[in-house]
This record gives structure tokens, sequence and C-alpha cells, in this order.
């Protein structure tokens, strides 16, 4: 079992590779329309991308704010952005794994606080992407008379569990009081995890910037989704753009494999039809973003590795060493 899990996340990245080449294969005219995507719209885009990284490390500001740690912005923007490099390049949120590790040892940032930062994100992201897909989709059946029936159901469900987790208070430590060993230790952190959020939810200003800050996430990501419509000559109905954006956010955090690769692609196929585009347009979409992704990221990554290198993270991670 521990060796299925081990090689669970590479066979999987593997297996979505090759049907992706053999995708690529049989459908050769997907990558001569992409040879022939406007240079302006890919920069625009990367752009707009280094944007999203930008509102992510001002995410990361605000929440270390409200446990009093500060850092700059210039370093929430490096903490975002190799986040996201790991994310993307390196299956299991491993760039989250990076964050609360560098967090916890320059700025001494308890993991449980960090996992309720991070809990914090995902529910802040889920709910405010969940609201708008569950309120277009209601749009659609209301006005357009389209009607998709377990998507609306799937989301409403999803919006209420968001909702019981933001108000969710208990005290594990009560409960499990006569806990001993490694179930005390346990109930402990998570304990601390609980108090966390609670400290979260409870900073009035700061949670509502958290949430606005959100939706200027998916403002800017519909804007890029808007643009790569553009760039494979999809004229694509402004519901349909914010739909495939929030869709596409929400799968994004399937993290199996790297960057959800395959995983987002699969949500979008099966939601294809209430985004108004082919499978044949999902798939152009998909290869035109990660490529310019990718791109970006192995351009943040140089200018990390030469601008950044006052930043020790050998030293962070693993301590002072004296030459020998």
């Amino acid at each position: 079992m521990k060796i299925l899990k081990k090689y669970i996340s590479p066979i999987l990245t593997l297996l979505v590779l090759i049907l992706f080449a053999i995708y690529l294969y049989n459908n050769p005219e997907i990558l001569i329309r992409l040879k022939n995507t406007n240079p302006l719209f890919v920069i625009l885009i990367m752009i707009l991308y280094l944007f999203v990284f930008f509102l992510e490390g001002l995410f990361i500001l605000v929440t270390l704010k409200i446990f009093n740690k500060k850092i700059k912005s210039l370093e929430g923007w490096y903490i975002a952005t190799f986040s996201r490099i790991g994310n993307y390049l390196l299956p299991m949120r491993a760039g989250a794994v990076f964050r609360a590790v560098y967090l916890n040892k320059k700025y001494n940032f308890e993991y449980s606080n960090f996992l309720a930062t991070l809990y914090g994100y995902y529910v802040v992201f889920f709910l405010t992407n969940s609201i708008i897909i569950f309120t277009l989709l209601l749009f659609k059946a209301i006005v357009l008379k389209e009607t998709y029936i377990t998507l609306i159901l799937f989301f409403s469900v999803l919006i209420a569990g968001m909702i019981v987790l933001i108000f969710l208070r208990v005290s594990l430590n009560k409960i499990f009081k006569k806990s001993k060993g490694i179930i005390n230790v346990v109930i402990s952190f998570l304990d601390k995890f609980l108090v966390g959020w609670d400290l979260i939810v409870k900073s009035g200003n700061l949670f509502i910037k958290l949430i606005l800050l959100a939706f200027a996430n998916i403002f800017v990501n519909i804007l890029i989704v808007y643009i790569e419509f553009i760039s494979i000559e999809k004229v694509g109905d402004i519901i349909d753009v914010v739909l495939y954006t929030c869709i596409s956010g929400i799968s994004l955090f399937i993290s199996i494999t790297p960057g959800s690769l395959g995983l987002r692609e699969g949500v979008l196929l099966l939601t294809s039809d209430s985004l108004g585009l082919t499978s044949s347009e999902v798939m152009e979409l998909a290869f035109l973003d990660r490529g310019i992704m990718f791109l970006l990221l192995l351009f943040c990554l140089s200018v990390i590795l030469i601008f950044f290198k006052k930043i020790n993270l050998k030293e962070i991670f693993f301590g002072k060493t004296n030459d020998i």
C-alpha cells in the first residue's frame, strides 16, 4: 500500500502525459493553431498571471498579519511564486509544503497556524468561486432555459459546506480531554489549528480583505481566460468565460498530479456543455494555458535564482553551517 501511494502520482502523471501526446498526435491542427497565437496575447496573459501571483502574495501578507507576523510585499510575491512553481511542477501541492517550512524556519510560524491560513485560503476560494458558479447556473436555468441540475445541486451543497466550515467552533481538547500519547498530540495540534482559524474569522476587516482578494483573483483570471478564448478565435459568451474560469480554478485544488495535470481538463470536459465549449476547444485552451504558465514559471524561477540570492534557502531550511 505504501509503495502504491508513493508511485501513484508519478504513474498518473506519466499516463496523462501519454494521453496528451496521443491526443496531439491525432489532432495536429491544435499545435498548428497554437503556433499562430498572437505573441502580444501571450505577453499580456503572462503579465496578468504575474498580477495573480502578486494577489496571492497579498493573501499571504494579510493572513500573516492576523497572527502578528509581518513580511514585505516583495517577499510575499516571492513566496507565492515559489509556491506556485512547486504546485505546478510537483505533485500533491508541494508548493504549500515549501511555504509552510519556509515560514516556520524564518518567522517561527507554527504549522498549526499555517494550516489554518491554508484552510482559510481553500474555504474562501471555494466559497467565492462556488457562489459565482451557482449564480450563473441559476441564471442560465431561469433566463436562458439551460438547466444543469447536477451541477446546481453540487455547488449548492459545496456553498453550504463552506459556510458551515467558516462558522465551525469545536474545542477538541474538551471533547478528548482524557486522550493520551500520540492521540493527545494530534488532538492538541488540531485544536491549535481550529483556534487559529477562529482568529482568522474573527479578525473582522482582515477577513473581509481575504474575501476581496479572492474576488480580485477571480476577476484577473477571468481576463486571462477571455484573452485565451480570443487567442483560439473562440467568441465566448461572458457567462461561459466566467464559468470556465471558476470551474477551472476549483479543479486546480485537485492536486494529485503536478498542476492538476489531466484532472482539470477532465473536470472541464465533463462540464463542457454548461460552458458552451466543444471537447476540442477545451483541450486547445488547456494546451495554450499550460504552455504559457510553464514558460512563465521558468522565467520566474530564473528571476528568483538571480535576484533573491540573499534569501539563503539552505540556511533557512537546514540551519547555519560552519565552513570546515
